[in-house]
């Protein structure tokens, strides 16, 4: 075991040094702590990721939930209905049927829908009493204390480090992702990138010097492709806003505490 860990270790680090950050925009205040930044990264692809970061003292998260496609809110609707900073799409759902039916259990504002579900990549975005945290399955423990929970997968990030996504037998493809990461320390971040495969975009958020910001421990994919979306808008009042493909079953909004 012990060499197939340091065989692990010495692969992670190789990967990760083949990215750097090329630019990074001057970050743009949202109000409430929240800044908004836009990087540019180099390595096997070309990768643009785009932040909103803020402080849970001062934010908290909320899931939002659209009831089927036909009265689907955009992200835009959802944050300017929720008094938000920002928005981005939440967890993966069935398309196909008119209700957009959650894959897993979503509790949005406190009401629930279907089933949490058990595997080995699976995690979730819990907020309970007030105070948001990144899940493992076996971590989670239902209780009516939870206000707000989406489930995904795959994990990126974990104790600082890429946690392997699961193995396929063709090779990862690069596209759209959505994904929500905090250092564990009250420090968050919602975010897209732009064409990467799922561990690529783990090794880039590791990978020192690229996010500056604060050092991710926890980071976790939300459904991407085209489902991939984030709208926000700064302390000015400009409005940036990557919209989906389709309509999306729910959304992790970033809202300032107290902000009924």
């Amino acid at each position: 075991m012990k060499p197939m860990l340091c065989l692990l270790v010495l692969t992670c680090s190789a990967q990760a040094q083949q990215w750097r950050l090329v630019s990074s925009s001057k970050a743009a205040p949202m109000g409430h702590g929240a800044v908004y930044v836009v990087k540019q990264i180099s390595g096997p692809a070309k990768a643009e990721i785009r932040l909103v970061l803020f402080d849970e003292k001062q934010c908290e998260l909320r899931v939002v939930a659209n009831g089927d496609s036909k009265t689907a809110r955009s992200l835009d609707e959802i944050g300017r209905a929720e008094k938000a900073l920002a928005v981005c799409n939440g967890g993966y759902f069935n398309p196909g049927n008119d209700d957009l039916g959650p894959v897993g259990l979503e509790i949005a504002k406190g009401v629930r829908s279907n089933k949490f579900i058990v595997g080995q990549w699976v995690g979730g975005l819990m907020v309970k009493q007030g105070t948001a945290s990144l899940v493992w399955d076996n971590e989670f423990n239902d209780t009516p204390e939870i206000s707000n929970f989406v489930q995904c997968s795959p994990w990126l990030v974990s104790d600082g480090r890429p946690w392997p996504v699961p193995p396929t037998k063709e090779p990862e493809p690069r596209n759209h992702r959505t994904f929500i990461m905090t250092d564990a320390a009250g420090h968050w971040a919602i975010g897209t990138c732009k064409r990467t495969g799922l561990l690529e975009l783990a090794h880039i958020l590791v990978t020192p010097g690229i996010i500056t910001e604060m050092k991710v421990q926890r980071a976790l994919n939300l459904d991407g492709g085209p489902s991939t979306s984030l709208w926000c808008r700064s302390e000015s009042g400009a409005v940036q806003f990557e919209k989906p493909g389709w309509a999306v079953r729910n959304a992790i909004a970033v809202v300032p505490r107290n902000s009924k």
